[in-house]
């Protein structure tokens, strides 16, 4: 899909440039009066333009890091939601998780990080930097 997008651009660009070209030269192209020419010129630009803005996001949404499922979680930080000695209950990304603290116990409303995850059981360590805005979560 992303190559035939970037085909059709480059050919409505290739296209326009003669249009344009012949034009300002003055040579009718099938026919067509200067003005003419110069307005199909314009709207096959336009059609280039919608297509390679259709490609530019095409290319960035595949390039777009995954937001969903265990590749999101690991390494998401969050806030303990309750004391994990060792296990207890977390906030990350907005949602509510069941934790186990790794190596140390997390009190209350301290920031963590999370560094595993099984089936809907996640683990965690104290983060490395504290977050004022995790805590008004």
């Amino acid at each position: 899909m992303h190559a035939a997008l970037a085909f059709l651009g480059g050919v409505c660009v290739t296209i326009a440039g003669i249009l344009l070209f012949f034009a300002f030269l003055g040579i009718s192209y099938y026919g067509l009066d200067s003005q003419a020419q110069i307005t199909l010129a314009i709207v096959i630009l336009a059609l280039a333009a919608v297509a390679t803005w259709v490609l530019y996001k095409g290319v960035k949404a595949n390039l777009a890091k995954v937001k969903t499922g265990k590749e999101a979680l690991i390494g998401a930080r969050g806030v303990a939601v309750t004391d994990l000695k060792p296990k207890g209950e977390i906030r990350v990304m907005g949602e509510f998780w069941q934790a186990a603290a790794e190596d140390q116990w997390i009190t209350n409303g301290e920031a963590v990080e999370v560094t595993g995850m099984e089936g809907m059981f996640l683990t965690v360590r104290p983060a490395k930097e504290k977050f004022n805005s995790l805590r008004k979560q």
